[in-house]
């Protein structure tokens, strides 16, 4: 193969096929960017990202507390995160608007006090989330955020007396519109991706329907291989890599998702449609869409939703995603942990009795796990002579602390990656009772974003 004269190509190019784009990671070949708003950039021109990772029913902070400013003593609970100690800040000491499960959820990316409501038709929770905010200030990506959840919404009224609605979503776009969320992985994938999910012929057709197992690399693969025999050495490395992980991310999800032998033709498909709307009608609902949680075991439901967060930063597909593991008051049985009998909601009302306490601990130490999942990925994704980590910043925690008492002060927080060279890593910071809008109002000031938040203020130092 020839690997004289690379070529230069836009950061907005795309790999494209019938009925699929990809957008490309950073290579060599894109050189410096072109400007095209005013958001902070890493050291080498890359896009700098947020994500938030939203952790239900809280943690005790004694459980979660560093034992120095330094990351050198970590609770058995911060275990998981030993190895990353570089790369993470643990902030402790912040505060949200409100308590209670449903009533702290809006308040984790504002730090609001939601406003009373007899229903859903009255929320207001003052204002619109951080990533939203990041997600509308961006102007070169397919997608200004990225919303992932693994719950289905609550509807009602919950024991507060507030409508589950808040406790559903941590995605506001203004004060009293929260974002849907999305908690299939493949519906995720294709959003991203933009692939045609059916490619079978119509029956009546003499040609044989087949099942719809073309992948997006396998329909820009032609695409992709014109322009690697363009692009320098170190830029195909890049690009094998890129399209590698892709294939493997879409693999497991579909592998996951479809059963074997499945046939759709667009026959079939229209009737499904049709078979949905009845299922809506006759179910009264309100036509919004169906929130169907797919059969998978939760911790490789985490890792493929975390996945499509990293393909979809490593893409520069958008700048601003969040993920929600539950809602505010979750409920999921967390049997499948060693040590752990019962449901999570429950278990965070532990009554101080020892045992229950373990089994808390034991939870949320799981969920660190999983946060160490997704930035070693994240670190695994290089571009220029970095990673996407480095570019990015990847908040962590939960809207209460102790979930005994629905405590709003004393939140588990933690933040990884280095916003390109802004952010020092292995540092314990204490908030020191700063409302957590603070950390939001500095995250905007390394984005170069204009900060309008309410409610900040106190001594957390900059990031």
């Amino acid at each position: 193969m020839n690997y004289t004269r690379p070529v230069r190509i836009s950061r907005r190019h795309v790999l494209q096929g019938i009925g699929a784009t990809m957008a490309l990671p950073f290579m060599e070949a894109m050189g410096a960017p072109t400007k095209t708003s005013s958001l902070a950039v890493g050291p080498e021109g890359q896009p700098l990202r947020y994500a938030a990772i939203f952790m239900p029913n809280g943690a005790l902070p004694e459980q979660f507390t560093p034992g120095g400013s330094t990351l050198d003593e970590l609770p058995p609970m911060l275990q998981p995160l030993a190895g990353l100690k570089e790369h993470l800040n643990v902030i402790t000491g912040l505060r949200n608007g409100m308590g209670g499960h449903s009533g702290s959820t809006p308040g984790f990316l504002t730090g609001q006090r939601p406003a009373k409501a007899s229903d859903a038709s009255e929320m207001n929770i003052g204002s619109a989330s951080v990533d939203q905010i990041i997600g509308h200030a961006a102007k070169d990506t397919p997608l200004p955020t990225l919303e992932l959840a693994m719950h289905a919404p609550r509807r009602g009224t919950s024991p507060s007396g507030l409508p589950w609605a808040y406790g559903n979503y941590i995605s506001w776009r203004d004060p009293s519109t929260p974002v849907p969320q999305e908690v299939d992985p493949m519906r995720a994938f294709k959003r991203l991706f933009d692939s045609v999910g059916v490619t079978s012929e119509p029956s009546g057709s003499r040609k044989k329907s087949v099942a719809p197992t073309k992948g997006v690399v396998d329909t820009i693969l032609e695409d992709a291989k014109q322009l690697q025999k363009r692009l320098g050495r170190a830029d195909q490395q890049k690009l094998d890599e890129y399209l590698t992980t892709v294939r493997d991310v879409e693999t497991r999800i579909m592998r996951k998702s479809q059963p074997k032998g499945m046939k759709i033709t667009p026959e079939i498909l229209a009737d499904i449609k049709k078979t949905e709307r009845r299922i809506k009608r006759e179910g009264g609902g309100s036509g919004d869409s169906l929130s169907v949680l797919p059969d998978i075991p939760y911790p490789e439901y985490i890792q493929m939703m975390m996945d499509i967060m990293a393909l979809a930063f490593w893409s520069n597909s958008t700048r601003s995603s969040t993920l929600m593991l539950g809602d505010g008051g979750s409920r999921r049985n967390m049997s499948f942990l060693d040590g752990v009998e019962g449901a999570h909601h429950s278990i965070s009302h532990h009554g101080n009795r020892a045992d229950t306490l373990k089994q808390y601990e034991l939870i949320n130490t799981f969920f660190m796990s999983q946060y160490a999942y997704f930035l070693e990925r994240l670190h695994s994704m290089k571009e220029g002579s970095n990673s996407v980590l480095e570019n990015s910043m990847i908040m962590m925690g939960s809207s209460i602390s102790n979930g005994q008492n629905h405590n709003p002060g004393s939140l588990p927080i933690l933040m990884g990656g280095h916003a390109g060279g802004k952010i020092k890593g292995n540092r314990h910071i204490n908030g020191e009772g700063a409302n957590i809008a603070t950390l939001h109002s500095r995250v905007l000031d390394t984005m170069n974003i204009k900060d309008e938040l309410q409610g900040k203020g106190g001594k957390l130092q900059q990031l």
